[in-house]
């Protein structure tokens, strides 16, 4: 029986396997000093979306503290308000309109007393902020006497919730002091409205008064205009002129001068005549110290008068 060597058969050329396994670790040892440094983590989507979430969330902090520093002076402006008398909402207090020494109204016996009041009251409205049913509540706190009787009947005509503004306040109002029979009564006097013996001031006075009841004949200037000058007196129009106006408070003026220059003339006429009057009889014929000469007769046969 023949043995067989497994050793020398796995390595049947011991020079070439040396040799091989040599020069392996030769190559390995002249590589290993050239090798670089391993390099840095590499900067990922991943870290660069974190990074983005970060800052992100740092201007979404400076926001909110920027938001929160502006409602901070905002509450301090509304608290400086409140201590000067102004409610936070911004809204005039019941105190507000006191201070305006709005009027009282008990009861009107002519029409336009209670449509002066209503004048006044929205006159005092306008230097305060108000709603409109601010104003409807503050102003019927003015009604006393007999109109503060009549506004507690009428409102519970209203149903419950039912708002009550300043126009549906000024309607009723109007309605029980300024009725519609008493409105055309006093257009009618506004169309027969004439100066007659009365001033410019006194005629333009009742004209403003009842123009308010008849504003289709007084809404321009022109009209204005057109409406005081057809029943100004025959003499005040004798000497107009021809001249247009385009400004009604310039024609009144022009009516007042003309007025005042008429009054002049008129007066300088009178004395004109008083004086002519008095020079006159100062230059009659005496029968004290003038007499009639009869013992000259023939000598003046016509018959004169002499100081003998």
């Amino acid at each position: 029986m023949q043995m067989v060597q497994t050793r020398g058969g796995g390595n049947s050329n011991p020079g070439l396997g040396a040799g091989t396994s040599g020069g392996g670790a030769q190559r390995n040892e002249e590589r290993a000093p050239s090798l670089p440094p391993p390099p840095p983590p590499p900067y990922t989507a991943d870290v660069f979306f974190a990074q983005f979430l970060g800052s992100q969330r740092n201007m979404e902090q400076m926001q909110r503290n920027m938001e929160e520093a502006l409602r901070n002076i905002a509450d301090n402006t509304r608290r400086g308000d409140n201590q000067g008398g102004r409610e936070a909402n911004q809204y005039s207090s019941f105190k507000d309109f006191m201070d305006t020494k709005s009027p009282v109204f008990k009861e009107a016996l002519e029409p336009l007393e209670a449509d002066e009041w209503i004048n006044t009251m929205e006159q005092k409205f306008c230097l305060l902020r108000m709603t409109e049913e601010l104003k409807a509540e503050y102003a019927a706190h003015q009604l006393h006497g007999p109109a503060g009787i009549w506004w507690s009947h009428h409102r519970t005509t209203y149903l419950e919730g039912t708002p009550i503004t300043w126009n549906r306040f000024t309607t009723a109002f109007r309605g029980n002091y300024i009725p519609p029979g008493v409105v055309e009564m006093k257009v009618g006097e506004f169309m027969w409205l004439s100066q007659g013996t009365k001033s410019v001031k006194e005629y333009l006075h009742a004209f403003n008064s009842l123009a308010r009841y008849a504003p289709e004949f007084v809404n321009t200037e022109a009209k204005k205009i057109a409406s005081f000058q057809r029943d100004l007196s025959p003499k005040m129009l004798k000497t107009m002129g021809t001249r247009t106006w385009a400004i009604f408070n310039a024609y009144i003026s022009d009516r007042v001068t003309q007025e005042n220059n008429n009054n002049n003339y008129s007066a300088s006429k009178s004395r004109k005549r008083a004086f002519e009057a008095g020079s006159s009889q100062s230059r009659a014929p005496g029968t004290g110290r003038q007499q009639y000469c009869e013992h000259k007769v023939e000598k003046y046969p016509c018959g004169t008068f002499c100081d003998e």
